[in-house]
């Protein structure tokens, strides 16, 4: 009995390379100290998944003759942001509970100063604040049970990227050959 392996992962190679370079992107924010760790140099990560994904699409589809259904292209650039969104997420853990717990602890306090900040512009009375400082106080962010759930949301963001690269990039093979 023959097994045929896939001759072509796209979506997992595509993926552990945006997953080492969003590390990395983490790493140089977390070296720039807390105020470049919270700064929106964040979302240049999605970027540089989303380029990494569609990439990884048009490699697939080029590899299959010009030709990619969207139900596949939606699994390669899927694989792509999960697989990397998951590196980010096992490598912000690890480095925040176990490398740099002062920087987490820092980090934790600077999150309620600007949580505060954001009620404050919204409009919130001191006593709303105050209520939603103190349900927060006993918690930790970057618990593994919340660090999860925040992956578990990004690749709900990421599925909507992936819908709309995937419709972009598809390509369905004709139902008739011209001959």
């Amino acid at each position: 009995m023959e097994t045929t392996a896939p001759k072509d992962n796209y979506g997992l190679s595509f993926g552990l390379v945006a997953g080492l370079i969003i590390c990395i992107i983490t790493l140089a924010q977390y070296l720039g100290g807390i105020n470049a760790y919270l700064s929106p140099l964040g979302y240049l990560t999605y970027a540089a998944v989303t380029v990494l994904a569609l990439i990884a699409g048009l490699r697939k589809k080029k590899a299959n003759e010009g030709y990619l259904e969207f139900g596949e292209a939606l699994k390669t650039t899927f694989t792509v942001f999960a697989i990397a969104l998951l590196l980010q997420t096992l490598f912000t853990y690890i480095l925040l509970n176990f490398i740099d717990v002062s920087f987490k602890e820092a980090l934790s306090q600077e999150i309620m100063i600007k949580s505060e900040e954001m009620m404050r512009r919204f409009g919130a009375t001191d006593e709303q604040i105050d209520k939603a400082i103190e349900s927060e106080r006993g918690n930790d962010p970057f618990g593994f049970g919340r660090v999860m759930l925040g992956y578990a949301i990004s690749c709900i963001l990421a599925f909507i990227i992936c819908l709309i690269l995937s419709v972009s990039i598809k390509k369905s093979k004709p139902v008739f050959n011209n001959i």
